[in-house]
């Protein structure tokens, strides 16, 4: 099958969509043959970095809808991907955690987006690399300053 991307006559911003989308194809296809969905990606790195964190935490730091998050939050914890505790003070409050299994899986998201670069960057120079590095953040700071927001 042949892989079209939608542009309006510029191949200059329909390829750099292109590379990115082709990019999380890959790892999601990857991460299928372990047992992951690539939903789970965005929060597996908040709850790697803390002991665990509320539902509302997760909204803030991934920036997804709550509902979004309860539907997913449910799958993985269906899945013993994470732990849900109630707050024992304030009962509305769920604390998230990862189990082993969710660390583990953490690890082979990590595997796997190695993997994915190193396809990715195959053949091209250091040069070529930095060109397109300094090209993205410019880009990026674009879009930020547009919106109104700094890049990090």
């Amino acid at each position: 099958m042949k892989n079209s991307v939608i542009n309006n006559g510029s191949d200059r911003i329909g390829n750099i969509n292109n590379v990115g989308s082709l990019f999380l194809r890959y790892v999601s296809s990857e991460l299928l043959k372990v047992g992951m969905r690539s939903s789970y990606m965005h929060m597996m790195q908040p709850l790697m970095d803390s002991e665990s964190l509320t539902q509302l935490q997760l909204v803030e730091l991934t920036g997804l809808k709550a509902p979004t998050i309860s539907i997913t939050l449910r799958n993985m914890e269906r899945e013993g991907i994470v732990a849900r505790v109630k707050n024992d003070s304030d009962r509305r409050e769920t604390h998230v955690s990862l189990t082993d299994k969710g660390k583990d899986m953490y690890e082979k998201i990590l595997e796997t987006l190695g993997k994915a670069e190193e396809i990715m960057l195959k053949g091209i120079s250091d040069k070529e690399l930095k060109a397109a590095r300094v090209a993205a953040d410019k880009m990026s700071a674009n879009l930020l300053s547009e919106l109104g927001e700094e890049i990090d």
